[in-house]
């Protein structure tokens, strides 16, 4: 028992870190019972209609003690990610995508000075370990037992 929820089963970090990755296309959520991540296209079978499909959702919110929603990766963990990304590069590169950080309207620009740069294969790496990172902390940060 861990801050009032029961937790079974470990959760899969990969399958976290995979939801996270898709989380601006797909609102996820940790089921603590049942050790797993549930999307909500993965509504049950007899869902077959938008109003069975939020009722759905609605059950998923408001049993807040079972399910613990995830973030979303372009509200909170990419942009931290981005700039961490450019930190880590040498300074001229970093100081280019700093510049680009600080502007409004920053992920596209940013995504364009990557490819600019020849960066992109290093990029993609770079995030999805920070998502991994990320996973992790959102396990340790909920009392939630995960496996490698």
């Amino acid at each position: 028992i861990s801050k009032g929820r029961i937790i079974f089963m470990n959760i899969s970090l990969t399958e976290l870190a995979q939801a996270i990755a898709r989380s601006d296309v797909v609102q996820s959520y940790v089921d603590l019972k049942e050790g797993r991540v549930i999307s909500l296209p993965d509504a049950p079978a007899d869902a077959d209609d938008d109003t069975a499909a939020f009722e759905y959702a609605m059950q998923l919110e408001e049993d807040y003690e079972r399910y613990i929603p995830l973030a979303n990766l372009y509200d909170g963990i990419e942009p931290d990610a981005m700039q961490a990304f450019a930190d880590a590069q040498p300074q001229a590169m970093k100081e280019r995508l700093c510049a680009v950080l600080a502007a409004p309207g920053a992920a596209p620009h940013f995504r364009q000075q990557v490819r600019y740069l020849l960066l992109e294969r290093k990029w993609r790496s770079f995030l999805r370990e920070y998502v991994r990172k990320a996973a992790r902390s959102f396990c340790e940060e909920n009392d939630i037992t995960y496996e490698e």
